[in-house]
């Protein structure tokens, strides 16, 4: 009985190092322990986030994510989708999240609450799109009584409830969809909506993949609203993890693997400049 008792331990002992044991692709008995971190998206924005074919997570952001995966032999990254935008920053908060994305932009009151990542990876102007046969609408002050929908926390939802706030008089309808913003550009061309506001590379999506032709304007003070760049994000006390994949992300604009990965999803090189 001891010997067998014995022998079950050896090979309990045995089946926790093999489950602790070095990250695929790391040298053979590696002994540090690898660290596990979630990254979470809405997975649902089109070249973004999205799930594929395979069911799988896949877009720029996924795929900037899972080379900083490849580069630290120290960490697994698990990727996770939660449908909806609104649940990235609560999981965050309660730590179910290590690093949440999703075309984020930066916003006083979202840099008062968590850390942002010091290296954007995406750079796209908001501006303001319409039917093609719409001749009213040509600026926000335009927007005046008009029908708009958006994604409740995004930082263009968020600007027109402040805009509502201070205008009450040039109130402008906002209607909260659960629906991706070429989902919404669709919406907008079939008459269902008035307009939308969106980063400029998002009308490209919806033209290459649904056929929308929208009629774009600029946006006065546009970064206002949103600035043009995109982050990652990390709760914030995180900074020991913020500089971590800081450090890999700045290897990987540098090197060009970013400008890569970006023109592989987009078409063109939108990586930020520094």
């Amino acid at each position: 009985m001891k010997r067998t008792a014995a022998t079950v331990m050896a090979l309990m002992a045995i089946l926790s190092l093999t489950a602790c044991g070095g990250k695929a692709g790391s040298p053979a008995g590696g002994s540090g322990a690898i660290t596990k971190l979630t990254y979470a998206c809405p997975g649902k924005s089109a070249r973004y986030n999205f799930v594929n074919e395979d069911g799988e997570l896949d877009g720029y952001e996924i795929a900037i994510m899972k080379e900083v995966d490849k580069r630290l032999e120290d960490v697994a990254i698990e990727l996770v989708y939660t449908g909806e935008f609104s649940a990235l920053f609560p999981g965050l908060e309660s730590g179910q999240y290590d690093i949440i994305g999703g075309g984020i932009s930066w916003k006083q009151e979202r840099a008062d609450n968590y850390l942002y990542s010091e290296v954007p990876y995406f750079h796209s102007p908001t501006v303001l799109g319409v039917r093609q046969d719409e001749t009213e609408i040509k600026t926000i002050g335009d927007l005046a009584g008009k029908n708009i929908a958006h994604i409740a926390g995004t930082a263009q939802a968020m600007w027109l409830e402040a805009y509502n706030e201070e205008q009450p008089e040039q109130k402008i309808n906002i209607d909260y969809v659960d629906a991706s913003a070429i989902e919404i550009m669709n919406m907008v061309s079939t008459g269902r909506y008035d307009a939308c506001i969106h980063a400029a590379a998002d009308f490209a999506i919806a033209s290459q993949e649904l056929g929308v032709d929208l009629k774009l304007y600029d946006i006065e003070n546009a970064d206002e609203i949103q600035k043009p760049d995109s982050y990652y994000h990390y709760a914030k006390d995180n900074t020991e993890l913020q500089k971590k994949i800081d450090a890999v992300l700045a290897e990987i604009r540098d090197d060009g693997t970013m400008a890569e990965l970006c023109v592989q999803y987009f078409g063109t090189d939108l990586v930020p400049e520094h």
